[in-house]
């Protein structure tokens, strides 16, 4: 005798870039027989074979493009006169792969760790700027990407030149990626002062044109309340096109500074719609399972 069992199945889900959320994409009846009454037709296999290449379709979306912590960084001790209280794996001015720097305008000097962005060590960078409110970035750690006004001032004067720095990343194709699916995050400590500003922009071109996502105005923003943040945005960008996210920290003087940490770009994605074939798999499938039970 069949013993059958009759169950809703979800069939084709994904999880979003955090794990934290499951979208349901389509539900069919999905009918469990005893190994004696099983289907072995080449006919189902073929069905199964169209299933798992739905599901595999789906869950290729919502992938990540971008997730750099700055870990993989090799760090060399302090340099500068002004510089101590590292354990010699301070700092580099080595960028990731395909990342950019613009230091502008800002005064040719010393010390080469606070020229522009630099990547420090967290508790390198605490220990010689003798902490002054670096420690609340507790989203950092290991290696944290760091413009210092105030650490470059010690050695040069920017006063009137001013510090005028930007790290871009990479180049990310968007070929083949939804319109207005894509979500930037990072972890942040932006110490405010007047005059310093920090920017955050966003090129569709490769880094030709850039459209502002995020300003913070040292003379606007109080003191201390952007000092250990997570920050996210979702994009409104084009199906086509490279994405190029910049981060900048400008018009400052003797100020604070801007420190960022745990860079991920992912793109959300529109599930795509299952071709008329696999519908009429599936349907099959299920026309199958109801045959099989009488």
């Amino acid at each position: 005798m069949r013993n059958v069992s009759k169950k809703t199945h979800i069939f084709g889900c994904f999880s979003s870039s955090n794990g934290t959320t499951l979208t349901l994409i389509y539900r069919i009846h999905e009918f469990t027989y005893n190994t004696k009454n099983m289907i072995t037709s080449p006919f189902r296999t073929s069905i199964l074979s169209a299933g798992i290449a739905l599901a595999a379709a789906v869950t290729a979306h919502g992938a990540v493009l971008l997730d750099e912590n700055f870990e993989g960084l090799v760090l060399a001790p302090f340099e500068s006169a002004t510089e101590s209280g590292g354990d010699g794996t301070d700092w580099t001015s080595t960028t990731p792969a395909g990342w950019t720097r613009d230091n502008g305008s800002t005064p040719v000097g010393s010390p080469a760790e606070f020229f522009g962005f630099t990547f420090l060590d967290k508790n390198s960078w605490i220990a010689t700027e003798g902490d002054q409110e670096r420690s609340q970035f507790v989203l950092g750690s290991g290696t944290v990407m760091v413009a210092d006004p105030d650490a470059y001032d010690d050695g040069t004067d920017i006063d009137t030149g001013l510090f005028n720095a930007y790290m871009s990343t990479s180049p990310i194709s968007l070929l083949g990626v939804a319109a207005n699916s894509i979500n930037v995050q990072f972890d942040s400590s932006f110490r405010a002062e007047e005059t310093q500003i920090a920017v955050l922009d966003v090129s569709y071109d490769g880094g030709t044109s850039y459209t502002n996502l995020l300003t913070y105005d040292g003379a606007v923003v109080p003191d201390q309340e952007k000092i250990n943040e997570h920050l996210s945005f979702d994009l409104n960008n084009p199906e086509s096109g490279d994405l190029v996210v910049r981060f900048g920290l400008v018009n400052a003087s003797n100020d604070w500074w801007w420190a960022v940490d745990n860079v991920k770009i992912s793109d959300g994605g529109a599930v795509p719609e299952p071709s008329t074939a696999l519908l009429l798999s599936v349907s099959a499938f299920g026309a199958l399972a109801r045959r099989r039970r009488r």
